[in-house]
Formats: C-alpha cells, structure tokens, sequence
C-alpha cells in the first residue's frame, strides 16, 4: 500500500522560510528551523499530534530526509478545561511519517474548548481551539458532464445553519489513506445567506506526496468518502493559505516562498477543532 503524508507537515517543510542568495546584494539570512505542529480533534474522536522540524525549501525533499525531520521525545498534552491527558507516541505505517502523538482518554465534544500544549528541548509551545457545531449535508452525489466521460465531480448541497467555517475534504477508499482538502473547498457562512441552501461543485485537492496528483476530478468505479467540516476561523486561514502557497507553487512567475498561517504560540503549524460528517458515495 502506498504510503500518505499528512498535509499540513509537508507543506510546512516547503514553504516556511526564505534564505536570500549569497551573490545577492542582501546579507545572507542563516535559516533557523522551528518546531511544526499538525493537530486535530473532532467530534467524536481523539486528539491526533504530529510534530517536526522545518526544513528550508531549498533542501531536497526525500523521504530520508523527512523521517529524519520528526519528533518523537516530546511531552504532548491537551486539556478540555476538566482533565488533562498525556498523548502517547505510536506508529501508523499508512503514513508518511509514520510516528504520530496520539489522545485516548479525552473524546472531543462539540462546543467543548481544548489547549494544546507541547514541551520540548527547553522550548514551550501552546495553541487553543474549540470544535465547532457540524452541519449535515442534505445531497452528496456523483455527477458526470457527459454519459460518456469516465470521470466526474462530486455535488453536495447544505444548508447555512452555521455561523462559523466550512471545509470539505476527501479520500479515494485504496488509492489514498487520509484525507485531502479540496481545491477552493474552505468555505465562510458569511459567504452565504441565513439558511440559505447551498449547491457546490466538488474539485478533488492536489496531492504533493509521495506522488504529485493535480488532477481535481474523480474517476469512474472509485468509492469516494467525503468528510463535512466546520471549523473556527484558525483553522480556515490555515487552510486558505495553504491551498494559495500549493497553487502558487506551480506558478513560475508568482512561486510560493511564504509561511503558512498559524495559531501555535512559540512554533508553526495548526491545532484546530473540526465538527464532521462522513459520506460514502460510489462513482457512477
């Protein structure tokens, strides 16, 4: 089975700090890596941690490399405000890295708030966040252009019940092991009228390791499961900004060299609230 690395870590790897040339007129910046977090909680689940260390874009990327990124000594603990919970270190070879800090006692709850904080090497890092109330979707269905075409896009309908965030996300079932934001798929309720029923064409979100896949359609036969978010307005500047620094990577005239949005004190990265909804649709 294909290996799958975690979104928010990659991205941060690549695009968090700019060295200037040494040839250049300005004085050569010496890159200094800082501590990256990806975590989440969401209704119903645990809390989930990966942690590493930054790497300058101008370093080759290889999984080598990358495994030698992780951290895996930290002290990682949340709290909802009543317990507190250490997070154990555990190994899941679907991804890439494979070494994640995972929750077992604390279950999020929606509406509940829960502090992040990690200890490590003499360094202090804290980050906050709450899950948010999820939103059903009233349609979620597979949809080609023509009766011919072996491909398509998924079309889901909502109602605007909540006055916070939306993402959608998405996994292939074999093909891929988490789940990928799709592309424009950060959504503001302020977007939308009260209550107004919303009608949304679903683009499949790029991919950048271990093999790029840019294609934002969804193949024919493939069983597709998409996750319904909310999310507090953290984790939506997150997302925007790296879905812009993915995009604009590609560019050659505007290419991404920026740092990523972020809501940890002392480090980078996100630790965000979700409230879900998961669907399972077939392609056909």
């Amino acid at each position: 089975m294909k290996h799958s690395i975690t979104i928010a870590w990659i991205s941060l790897c690549l695009l968090t700090v700019i060295s200037c040339n040494e040839d250049s007129e300005i004085a050569y910046i010496e890159y200094q890596p800082q501590i990256v977090v990806e975590g989440r909680i969401e209704n119903g689940g645990k809390a989930i941690v990966l942690l590493s260390w930054s790497a300058s874009f101008r370093h080759e990327l290889d999984t080598a490399y990358l495994l030698g990124q992780i951290i895996r000594s930290a002290k990682v603990s949340v709290s909802d405000g009543e317990q507190t919970e250490l997070l154990t270190l555990g190994v899941d070879n679907r991804y890439l890295p494979p070494y994640i800090y995972y929750g077992r006692t604390i279950t999020g709850e929606v509406g509940k708030t829960y502090s992040l904080k990690i200890e490590y090497r003499g360094k202090t890092l804290r980050a906050e966040t709450h899950i948010p109330k999820p939103v059903p979707l009233e349609s979620c269905r597979f949809i080609k252009d023509s009766p011919d075409d072996s491909i398509g896009h998924v079309h889901i309908r909502f109602g605007n019940t909540s006055e916070e965030y939306y993402q959608i996300a998405t996994r292939v079932m074999i093909r891929e092991n988490i789940f990928t934001p799709c592309l424009h798929g950060n959504l503001s309720s302020l977007q939308f009228g009260k209550n107004e029923t919303v009608s949304l064409r679903i683009h499949k979100g790029p991919i950048l390791y271990p093999e790029e896949q840019f294609e934002t359609y969804f193949t024919v036969g493939s069983w597709i499961e998409v996750e319904f978010r909310t999310q507090s307005r953290e984790g939506y500047d997150f997302w925007n900004s790296w879905q812009n620094e993915v995009l604009n990577a590609q560019n050659p005239i505007f290419p991404a060299y920026t740092s990523l949005k972020s809501n940890i004190q002392g480090g980078i990265g996100i630790w965000c609230g979700y409230g879900v909804y998961n669907y399972l649709i077939q392609a056909k």
